[in-house]
């Protein structure tokens, strides 16, 4: 089994939440008593914060970058970033640490690619659905063409996800409104919605025949299990 680099604490929620899911798929991979191979590298989210809201990129890129290199230095066969977010800056860490890094997009490009889906919708923080990785993913693995709500709701889902959804504040007004946001995206032609957020999970919960949802945390997961133990997910 090889040894997952997981490169944590952006927010420490997530990585919990990551480092759960690891572990019962590597059980329901193996059974038994079997956990998986983890090394994990927890970086102070306050400092990647407070280096964003600056405009720090070049900041906040040199401590992931640290943790990469840290976490091949441990022996990590290959990196998982338990954020979406962050995965704007995969490349640079990737190339800093010197290792494969499993990026959530090509993930999840390869389950659309399955479905042969056409046009996605995208929610996530705002830095998520503002970056182009999921795009270029999708569309340069499946040919599909991601769409995202508009400015002023691209906002409002950044504040839910920080101001409520990462402090275990769940309102039922959020609900509804995620629920209108993704029916928007399906009016536009959204034939699947990508969750590019764990926390959204907690207040988006898919109806029986309603539209297929990619959970990209469980997903992500699921393929870096499936690495550890050379397993084709795609």
């Amino acid at each position: 089994m090889k040894l997952i680099g997981l490169l944590g604490g952006l927010g420490w929620e997530s990585t919990s939440l990551y480092y759960r899911m690891l572990n019962e798929l590597t059980r329901k991979e193996l059974g038994g008593d079997h956990a998986a191979r983890i090394l994990l590298h927890s970086v102070n989210n306050g400092a990647i914060r407070e280096a964003g809201s600056k405009g720090d990129s070049s900041g906040v890129v040199s401590i992931l970058c640290e943790a990469g290199r840290s976490l091949k230095a441990g022996g990590a066969d290959f990196l998982v970033l338990a954020t979406n977010s962050m995965h704007r800056y995969a490349e640079q860490i990737e190339e800093a640490a010197g290792i494969e890094l499993l990026h959530i997009s090509d993930v999840t490009s390869a389950q659309v690619r399955q479905a042969g889906h056409r046009v996605v919708g995208l929610l996530g923080t705002r830095a998520t659905m503002e970056s182009d990785f999921y795009s270029r993913h999708l569309g340069a693995s499946s040919g599909a063409k991601v769409i995202c709500p508009g400015p002023r709701d691209r906002i409002e889902v950044d504040r839910i996800i920080f101001d409520e959804l990462d402090r275990g504040i769940m309102r039922n007004g959020s609900r509804e409104f995620t629920a209108r946001l993704i029916d928007d995206l399906c009016r536009k032609g959204a034939e699947a919605i990508v969750l590019g957020c764990s926390e959204l999970t907690t207040i988006i919960s898919p109806a029986p025949g309603a539209v297929q949802y990619y959970d990209t945390t469980r997903l992500h997961a699921q393929a870096a299990v499936h690495r550890a133990l050379e397993v084709s997910y795609a």
